[in-house]
């Protein structure tokens, strides 16, 4: 019997490149493989295109890798929704395939070097839409693969996580072109791909070690309490407990760990659930209790999330995402996820979360899918979609000495979205999240990761209080200070410095996407006149 070699078979191959895309996302596992993750894929991929596979079939067996990834790296989102799991799965590798798709196109129709140079500019490119398209899920961009190894990313400051994805890319396609050399026997290739890998590796892995060793924190120290009050999502945060007996729990948190150090007392999304209507919250009971605990600690500032809603008077215009009153079809209301910090001033600046989850807080382009509104999932009672606002708040304490961009999960995923709370002043950066929707799975400590990744391209503490865990301090370098785990009720107290200046990728944002886009484009005009001048020539 004739054992057929399984580095030979399409499918081993492509499977195997989707599980190495898969390890850097589960904590503990080998992370590094992503840095030649997408050879067994493009082995694959010049085999196909050497026996002249048909479209649809190098198609099926890249999508068979994308899929793998994505099913490995995000299939704990079913806990919270089974069809989004599936949809967010599906699809996401069904746009990977169709990046690699416009890839073959341009491969085929150029050469390799114009190939690899073409799949480069593309990726980084999706990656830049996923991030800015109101359809967003840039959960697997490359360079958040490397949230954990906070050592080898501090270069981030000044190119962000698209700055990482180039990294693995090159790096790949250097391993990828000594496979290619040895396979042609051109072995004077091999070496020079080789010293090409090693450049490419330790000269951001040594510039990062040395950033990271020479770093110190910058700013004025500020003290937190964070408070992680571990109540169950399912069935205590929204039908088992009262809002009172929630406020109880995170109010007894604070009393019984404050002094008088403390600056500000930080609380997860929608802590509050009293659905306040904005313009009654100064009266709000929910409120008044915070107000009554800053009075007796004046020197101490609350953050928290909430839900709230806005009334739109007859006449007044209103939003794509406005809705009517049920009891009263005259007026409408928008619904937002809300970040609030009551201090001794009592002005309660608020923030709308602005980032929203596609199918659960929002439906894109409200202006024209409205209709789909009913669709959503509903998680807490927030469905249909949500309002936003156009701008980063940022909460600034009385004294004026610290200003706080306060993201409200999700929002914690996008680098250049969190660079407008430090363009608009922000000095520290506070997460509040809800992560308990998806279980003990690997999704929230992913989630965790990208907190850590924030910190070091804004340079900025951040405090994250999460309702289930896991609550951290981190600091300007992204170390995790001090956490409280999953699932365990509980508070951290520490320092976090209040840092003033600002990055080059703060300033600047993802400057590596927009040029990628741009000579993406580029590519892809070149592979398209080479197209046309061969059919050209051949019909005439």
């Amino acid at each position: 019997m004739q054992f057929r070699n399984p580095l030979n078979s399409h499918f081993f191959l492509m499977l195997f490149s989707g599980v190495l895309l898969a390890l850097p996302w589960y904590e503990g596992l080998p992370s590094y493989s992503i840095f030649f993750a997408f050879v067994p894929l493009f082995v694959s991929y010049y085999r196909l295109v050497e026996q002249k596979a048909g479209f649809w079939k190098i198609a099926g067996y890249t999508y068979l890798a994308f899929f793998i990834w994505n099913l490995l790296a995000t299939w704990w989102i079913y806990n919270a929704t089974i069809i989004g799991a599936i949809l967010a799965i599906v699809l996401t590798a069904l746009l990977m395939t169709a990046v690699f798709s416009i890839y073959h196109f341009v491969h085929v129709n150029t050469s390799k070097t114009v190939g690899a140079f073409a799949f480069i500019t593309f990726w980084l490119a999706w990656e830049q839409f996923f991030h800015n398209s109101e359809i967003t899920w840039p959960w697997l961009t490359l360079g958040n693969s490397m949230g954990n190894h906070a050592m080898v990313i501090q270069w981030y400051e000044f190119t962000g996580t698209l700055g990482g994805s180039l990294w693995i890319l090159v790096v790949n396609f250097f391993i990828i072109s000594q496979i290619t050399a040895w396979r042609e026997k051109v072995y004077g290739r091999i070496a020079w791909f080789f010293a090409d890998v090693l450049l490419f590796f330790t000269i951001p892995f040594a510039i990062s070690l040395y950033i990271y060793f020479n770093h110190t924190e910058k700013g004025e120290p500020a003290n937190v309490l964070i408070v992680q009050p571990n109540i169950d999502p399912y069935n205590e945060k929204f039908r088992g407990l009262t809002n009172d007996q929630q406020m109880d729990i995170m109010l007894n948190l604070a009393a019984e760990n404050i002094d008088s150090t403390v600056n500000y007392v930080v609380c997860p999304e929608t802590a509050i659930d009293d659905r306040i209507w904005e313009h009654q919250l100064a009266e709000n009971q929910s409120i008044q209790r915070l107000k009554a605990f800053v009075d007796q600690h004046k020197h101490a500032m609350w953050v928290t999330g909430l839900i709230s809603l806005k009334l739109y008077e007859p006449g007044e215009p209103v939003s794509y995402t406005a809705r009517k009153l049920p009891y009263d079809e005259r007026y409408y209301y928008d619904r937002y996820n809300t970040a609030i910090q009551v201090d001794s001033a009592f002005t309660l600046p608020i923030y709308h979360k602005s980032k929203l989850v596609v199918g659960v807080e929002m439906m894109p382009y409200p202006q024209y899918l409205k209709f789909l509104d009913k669709l959503s999932i509903d998680l807490g009672g927030i469905t249909g979609s949500l309002g936003t606002q156009p701008d980063r708040g940022v909460f600034r304490s009385p004294d004026g000495r610290f200003g706080v961009g306060p993201i409200i999960c999700y929002e914690s995923v996008f680098g250049e979205f969190v660079a407008g709370y430090v363009n608009n002043g922000a000095n520290l950066l506070f997460v509040i999240t809800n992560d308990g929707w998806w279980g003990d799975t690997p999704g929230y400590r992913q989630h965790l990761s990208f907190s850590r990744i924030r910190a070091i391209e804004m340079r900025r503490s951040i405090a994250r209080s999460a309702n289930t865990g896991i609550s951290a301090i981190i600091n300007q370098r992204g170390d995790v200070v001090d956490s409280l785990g999953w699932w365990k009720r509980g508070v951290i107290k520490g320092t976090l410095y209040a840092n003033n200046q600002t990055t080059y990728y703060a300033r600047h944002g993802d400057y590596i996407g927009n040029l990628s886009a741009f000579m993406a484009l580029l590519s892809l005009a070149y592979a398209l006149s080479r197209y046309l001048m061969r059919k050209k020539k051949a019909n005439g």
